[in-house]
């Protein structure tokens, strides 16, 4: 998949991974609000299984996240005569170090994990994304909304989210907008 940057040109393959990686994160991804917390797979055991949704196959692995669009992913793949779908991991790796470099010191992120972290656990729920910040919430049950509004918790989960996104979105800009020869350190 080819991606123009805001000024027209094609990405590099590093700043593509990172691009896609971002995106993904933003807009496909349940458990973002958590992986940014971390930097890192929180779970002790490593997986290759894949995930999808959003247009995005992804993979939160130890080594970082894989990712890559769902389209190529599965047709895309079964059409090169490779391994496609649920038994492929998506190609491309983001490395947790590479991940840090590209939001690791936003201010936002430190805000974000102040309320994750002031959470009682089991909070997987609360960390989650709200059905009203996917990319089509029009195709969630009215119920679901309305449920994560009566948590006592919903205005301080929907500020995380909001600023996550923001924090996402603004380096998908940065990634998007980075002269060639100024490739972002990972």
């Amino acid at each position: 998949m080819t991606q123009l940057d805001l000024f027209g040109e094609v990405l590099s393959a590093e700043r593509q991974r990172h691009y896609d990686a971002l995106v993904c994160l933003r807009d496909a991804m349940p458990d973002a609000l958590e992986l940014v917390v971390a930097l890192r797979r929180q779970q002790p055991r490593d997986t290759r299984s894949p995930r999808a949704g959003g247009g995005w196959a992804y993979c939160v692995s130890h080594a970082g996240l894989r990712v890559e669009a769902a389209d190529q992913w599965s047709a895309g793949a079964r059409e090169r005569g490779e391994t496609w779908g649920w038994d492929r991991t998506p190609a491309h790796l983001v490395t947790w170090d590479e991940l840090t470099a590209l939001i690791g010191q936003d201010p936002r992120r430190a805000e974000i994990a102040a309320w994750a972290n002031s959470l009682p656990e089991p909070r997987w729920r609360l960390l989650a994304r709200p059905h009203e910040l996917w990319p089509d919430p029009e195709g969630w049950h009215l119920s679901y909304l309305c449920h994560d509004h009566v948590h006592e918790q919903w205005p301080r989960r929907r500020r995380a989210w909001q600023l996550l996104l923001d924090l996402l979105t603004d380096a998908i800009t940065r990634v998007a907008s980075t002269p060639t020869n100024q490739e972002p350190a990972a």
